[in-house]
């Protein structure tokens, strides 16, 4: 099936916490991981589950040829074991293919889907894991959520092709794409899901509880992990209750005030990817270099770089 009409997105926790929101779920919020450990996890507790963005690479599509997964062992028994599951079937989707995995898992966990995705999620009550994911990649609400997070660009790169097998990693054979995965726990088993996977796969299948669920899950993304060896291009996100919703529950006014802060960086973020500033840059930089020498040109760009730390720091200290 072509993935027209589908654009890809960036994991970052604002887009995921909006996307999610515009579809109506209440009480879910996703938070950018820069560690996993069992401590940074349990500081964001309750933790529902987590997505992982790796590069999809050979050492994948060795293990799809095998139809195996790299790490655990395939659940044929998935539906039996109450686990939602929907196959991957529009490429740019897998974003939000991931999100609706776990959260189509949550119903137990006092998270509200709102009426447009209980509906849904009803519907597709009985479908194959193939079926459900065609309905998810063909329904019009989805994906026009989903598209309203990319960036429009105004240039395409013509010699993207040209340049395919240049990537070793990617052997000429795709463009190196990014892929989404979701880790939920459920009845007493760690799942990852994955949907270019023929089923859910176990990693674990005595973790009672959610906070062993905590404790266990670093272990499993970092096996992982190092299956890549070198690679660095890697992307967590937790996704937890309602941070601002909680803060305001225990009337801790600190806790509210960065909460709120958070969320104003996110809409502000949110509101910059809609607008593709690229003529806008170029321009402004033929503007400014055709002024200038060379050394001129690098003190301009050294000055450029500090003022960008700078308001990093102070970013970090709000």
């Amino acid at each position: 099936m072509s993935d027209s009409g589908w654009n890809t997105i960036d994991s970052d926790a604002g887009v995921f916490t909006e996307l999610v929101e515009k579809l109506g779920v209440k009480n879910i919020e996703f938070n950018d991981l820069y560690s996993i450990d069992s401590t940074t996890l349990s500081s964001l507790s309750p933790i529902h589950g987590l997505i992982f963005l790796f590069k999809y690479s050979k050492l994948d599509r060795e293990y799809a040829s095998k139809n195996e997964p790299i790490t655990g062992k395939y659940d044929p028994d998935y539906l039996s074991h109450q686990v939602f599951f929907a196959n991957q079937t529009i490429q740019n989707a897998c974003a939000t293919q991931a999100v609706l995995n776990i959260l189509f898992n949550l119903t137990s966990d006092g998270v509200e889907l709102g009426d447009e995705l209980g509906n849904f999620r009803e519907f597709v009550n009985g479908f194959d894991s193939e079926m459900i994911g065609e309905t998810i990649s063909n329904s019009d609400l989805i994906r026009s959520i989903h598209n309203s997070f990319s960036t429009p660009h105004s240039f395409i790169d013509e010699d993207k092709n040209k340049d395919k097998k240049r990537d070793d990693d990617d052997d000429g054979r795709n463009d190196g794409l990014f892929h989404f995965v979701g880790y939920i726990w459920k009845n007493g088993t760690i799942y990852e899901l994955d949907g270019l996977k023929q089923y859910p796969i176990i990693h674990d299948e005595s973790c009672a509880t959610k906070e062993e669920f905590v404790d266990r899950l670093p272990k499993i993304i970092q096996e992982r992990i190092a299956k890549y060896g070198d690679e660095l291009r890697f992307s967590l996100l937790a996704v937890t209750n309602n941070k601002l919703n909680q803060a305001e529950l225990l009337g801790d006014q600190e806790e509210v005030a960065r909460q709120l802060h958070k969320r104003e960086l996110w809409k502000r973020e949110n509101e910059l990817r809609k607008h593709d500033y690229t003529g806008l840059i170029v321009e402004l930089i033929k503007n400014i270099s055709k002024e200038k020498n060379d050394d001129e040109w690098e003190e301009f760009l050294q000055t450029g770089r500090n003022k960008t730390q700078q308001m990093i720091a102070d970013s970090i200290r709000k």
